[in-house]
């Protein structure tokens, strides 16, 4: 796209194809650009990977209405809902029969599945423009997390040198430095190929979650925001002072989700958001909706960090609740 191009002075919607549905309706992936009235570095933002996790798609509103052209260096990409088809009916993951449901799987796959084919129009059209991205993973329905996660395993040691840099800007009291290429979500999440295979540093911004109280998704909102526009100052996108901020490291990760389906009813809920819990120590219990019996206890399996909480609501096996972290020995 040319300068010519660009609408209101800067701004303007792109909208990228992908393929043909059965319906015969058009599959396309939405991405907003801004252009500031300077040069400077790309940074892109992308949301809803996994269709379930809307609270970025909302504050990607805000973020926009934030930045001011005239004084912005570069090029802001802004993907509210990269994952149009699980969005569009509330899951995680595309509802199909394919080997790879999982957007944030499928980046780097080479088959015609829908996933495969939106994780290729991302990385040829949006990722390789960047020199910058931070993938913005909310909680689902019914739980919340508030840390910043970066590779350590790159195999460029710049590259991790540079994540690592973006998670201090955006500015979150945790940041979660942890194998995510080689380990956990793997080389075909978009941060694992961003970095091995562009070469463009990613981070993950895990921050809040939705159906909890309306004024604390607002502070959530605004928590993106912030991160959003501390990683645009670093970057020298924007002429602002840069806050100084110190982050506690956070490692390892251990689900804590109900075995048995039920209702949910959490102990601990948002207002011990990332605060320490001991081994052992009751975080919630699960109740059946037809005896009324506590039919589960969920127990943090060490101690560390509460790195997700949940909110009252029906679960069935293995659905999201609880996660620890350990707190990590690395202190670099």
């Amino acid at each position: 796209m040319t300068a010519a191009q660009l609408s209101d002075k800067g701004r303007a919607v792109r909208r990228l194809p992908v393929t043909t549905d059965l319906d015969g309706s058009e599959i396309e992936i939405v991405v907003n650009e801004l252009r500031g009235s300077e040069p400077g570095p790309t940074l892109a933002i992308v949301s809803a990977l996994h269709g379930s996790e809307w609270l970025a798609p909302i504050a990607n509103i805000d973020l926009l209405s934030h930045v001011d052209l005239d004084t912005l260096h570069g090029t802001l990409l802004v993907v509210p809902v990269a994952n149009p088809i699980a969005f569009a009916s509330g899951t995680r993951n595309i509802r199909d029969e394919s080997d790879s449901p999982d957007l944030n799987r499928s980046f780097g796959g080479k088959q015609a599945w829908l996933a495969d084919q939106m994780a290729r129009v991302l990385s040829e059209q949006v990722l390789a423009e960047a020199d910058a991205v931070i993938d913005f993973h909310c909680g689902p329905w019914g739980a919340a997390m508030d840390v910043v996660g970066c590779p350590s395993d790159y195999s460029d040691t710049e590259l991790n040198d540079r994540a690592l840099g973006l998670a201090r800007a955006f500015g979150r009291p945790f940041i979660r430095r942890v194998p995510m290429v080689s380990e956990f979500p793997g080389p075909k999440s978009m941060i694992g190929y961003a970095g091995e295979k562009l070469g463009v540093p990613a981070i993950v911004a895990e921050v809040g979650g939705v159906g909890f109280d309306a004024e604390v998704e607002s502070a959530w909102k605004q928590m993106l925001i912030d991160g959003v526009l501390g990683v645009m100052v670093h970057l020298g996108m924007l002429d602002w002072a840069q806050i100084e901020t110190t982050a506690e490291f956070v490692g390892a990760a251990h689900r804590v989700n109900p075995t048995r389906g039920g209702m949910v009813e959490p102990v601990l809920g948002a207002e011990r958001l990332m605060k320490p819990v001991e081994e052992g120590e009751l975080l919630g219990r699960v109740w059946s909706p037809y005896s009324f019996a506590v039919i589960e206890e969920l127990r943090s399996p060490v101690s560390g960090v509460l790195g997700m909480v949940p909110t009252a609501h029906p679960a069935r096996p293995g659905d999201w609740a609880y996660l620890v972290f350990e707190r990590s020995s690395w202190a670099g």
